[in-house]
């Protein structure tokens, strides 16, 4: 399973109340947002389209949709 959003909306949330409170790496917003850039920079994290082809593999772009209708889409593709 890989789930996808722009490097936008992954600042956006980073920096979120709910974020915020369960990641303490992520309470220094400055740091964390430059790690996050930095990363991005550096590595490729994201599949090219086509790449992976696995029969137990989904690529969802959450950037959206609710958390919810994400995890509904899981259970669905791997029947669970």
């Amino acid at each position: 399973m890989e789930i996808v959003a722009s490097q936008k909306i992954r600042l956006q949330r980073n920096i979120t109340e709910n974020r915020l409170r369960h990641k303490a790496s992520k309470r220094d917003i400055e740091i964390s947002n430059q790690r996050l850039i930095n990363d991005d920079s550096k590595y490729r994290c994201v599949s090219n389209d086509g790449e992976v082809q696995f029969d137990n593999y989904i690529k969802i772009d959450n950037s959206n949709i609710s958390a919810e209708l994400v995890a509904k889409m899981i259970k669905e593709r791997f029947d669970l």
